[in-house]
């Protein structure tokens, strides 16, 4: 017994030892992993302090302090490294209007270093800088991370403008509960135009003061009922010339078909205050609507604060045009403004805002998905079910170009506006059409 004893005791030591070793040999050959992005080896830095203003979308910051955290990381690494102060001070706004104030603090002397918008857009009108060697010191493999169409989206005639933060599309979303009640089956693959109308027109219930779907005047969330019939607001030909089409057939056919929605009290009467698609999201939150037309922010929205809400999410539905047929697509990226002071340092910061590390809680935390090509693969999200339609529906999608032309986005969405209110669709549309034939092209926007 006594040897057995012994035996045991020496085996317990020899694995003991063993494992010793064997932590000794994995620490010393293991690689560090780094707790952030390394710094790039080339950084001009200057001898003064460096303060980097930087304008986010609202809707990235909101009860959010993500991109704070990360702006606190890249002080404390650029200090450590050089030497030097660095501060940022981070500003949000609402993202419609940031690329109006990045203009004028151009035209004012004080542009931002960074800022954040379609960057596509920004760099037609004349208002980012070209980032060409920025892109190429970032290395070979840089581009290969991003998704190509959200690379489309910040380049503009071969150059690049910008960094992609995120990229969405519209999705259908729908209360089970209410559709189970009807006896109606869940939209799918298959749904077509003509099941989304019967099912909005059983959803409605006056009596209960339920709409079957609740609209938005919103030029973006129009424009996915534009695209999904095969419709344009900007047209391209072969040359790259672009043309603003407000009042094509297909744009009246769809304001017409909105608004009589509204008219039949099967929809809900848009508020027409700017982002009243927030106003339609509490009417589907609250029971009051059916449907809602919304992005995989919502999405997240729903399933973090709302966990018992019977939501459903389908692609749009599939209509005649087919190939045609497609939803919205969005891209929003950073870019450094024209005349701004720290182009490189800008551009470092930039690379950090979008690395891995920070882009998958991005998502975690605003549902703003980051343009990355493993974004449809990875488990963190390709596991959640209700995310499914929204990442089939990018395959199904087209870039809204209306907001290179802000005078005919504003006749446009007026119109869309006066149109609910009972100006025939017709006639709205054309007059948004005269008012755009007077906005001036980009180079007498007061830039040189």
């Amino acid at each position: 017994m006594r040897r057995q004893q012994v035996w045991l005791i020496v085996i317990i030591l020899l694995l003991v030892g063993i494992a010793g070793c064997s932590n000794q040999v994995s620490s010393g050959e293991a690689t560090p992993v780094p707790t952030h992005p390394p710094l790039s080896p080339d950084l001009p830095v200057p001898d003064t302090k460096v303060t980097l203003e930087v304008w986010l979308d609202l809707d990235f910051t909101r009860d959010n302090t993500l991109f704070r955290e990360i702006a606190d990381e890249f002080e404390r690494v650029y200090s450590q490294t050089y030497q030097r102060e660095l501060t940022i001070n981070i500003q949000s706004f609402v993202g419609e209007s940031i690329p109006e104030k990045v203009r004028q603090a151009i035209q004012s002397g004080t542009p931002p270093d960074i800022a954040q918008g379609h960057v596509y857009s920004l760099a037609w009108r004349g208002l980012a800088e070209p980032l060409n060697s920025e892109w190429q010191a970032w290395g070979p493999e840089a581009e290969a991370q991003f998704l190509p169409r959200a690379m489309d989206e910040v380049t503009w005639q071969n150059s690049r403008y910008g960094i992609p933060v995120d990229i969405y599309t519209m999705v259908l979303l729908y209360n089970r509960n209410h559709f189970d009640e009807a006896g109606l089956p869940y939209p799918s693959a298959d749904y077509t135009p003509q099941d989304l109308q019967e099912a909005i027109i059983r959803l409605t219930r006056p009596e209960e003061e339920r709409y079957g779907i609740a609209l938005s005047t919103d030029p973006r969330y129009v424009f996915t009922w534009i695209a999904g019939v095969g419709g344009e607001l900007v047209t391209q030909d072969a040359t790259g010339e672009y043309t603003v089409v407000l009042n094509s057939q297909n744009v009246v056919n769809v304001v017409s078909f909105l608004t009589g929605l509204t008219a039949e009290g099967y929809a809900s009467l848009p508020t027409s205050r700017p982002r009243d698609y927030e106003d339609a999201r509490e009417l589907f939150l609250a029971g009051k609507a059916s449907l809602y037309i919304g992005g995989p922010w919502d999405i997240h929205l729903i399933q973090s604060a709302y966990p018992d809400f019977p939501l459903g999410v389908a692609q749009l539905p599939r209509t005649p045009a087919a190939e045609s047929a497609a939803s919205v697509l969005g891209v929003s990226g950073l870019f450094v403004p024209r005349r701004a002071q720290h182009k490189e340092i800008a551009f470092e910061l930039m690379k950090w805002f979008v690395d891995d590390r920070y882009s998958t809680e991005m998502a975690r935390r605003t549902g703003r998905y980051p343009a990355k090509v493993w974004l449809q693969t990875t488990p963190d999200f390709s596991e959640n079910l209700l995310l499914r339609p929204f990442f089939n529906q990018l395959n199904a999608a087209r870039p809204y170009r209306l907001d290179m032309f802000p005078r005919a986005e504003e006749a446009f969405t007026n119109a869309v506006k006066a149109a609910f209110y009972g100006v025939p669709a017709a006639e709205a549309l054309d007059e948004a059409q005269r008012i755009y034939q007077t906005e001036p092209p980009p180079a007498l926007l007061g830039l040189p």
